[in-house]
């Protein structure tokens, strides 16, 4: 049986030493999460996101701060050039 996003970024964040916010809890988790490195140590952002199109949208309005950009469903790291996703390393 699968692990539930919520699960996998969740443990993720805790093997990472990655500061989960309360509010992640209160929604159901999908694919795409971004980590605030903004912060130290590091912060995870608490709204998770199914389609690229959604975490591109915050993004674009979250300009000037730093993310580490995740997929969990590849289990890849995402590095966005020219408005698009490219896979980097596996996590």
């Amino acid at each position: 049986m699968p692990i539930p996003y919520r699960q996998r970024i969740q443990d993720w964040c805790t093997q990472n030493n990655i500061t989960i916010p309360p509010g992640f809890y209160r929604h159901p988790a999908s694919r795409y999460a971004a980590i605030d490195l903004a912060f130290e140590p590091p912060k995870l952002i608490a709204t998770t996101w199914f389609k690229q199109e959604d975490l591109l949208y915050y993004l674009t309005h979250n300009a000037g701060r730093h993310y580490r950009i995740l997929d969990f469903k590849e289990r890849c790291e995402l590095i966005w050039h020219d408005s698009r996703p490219h896979r980097s390393q596996s996590l």
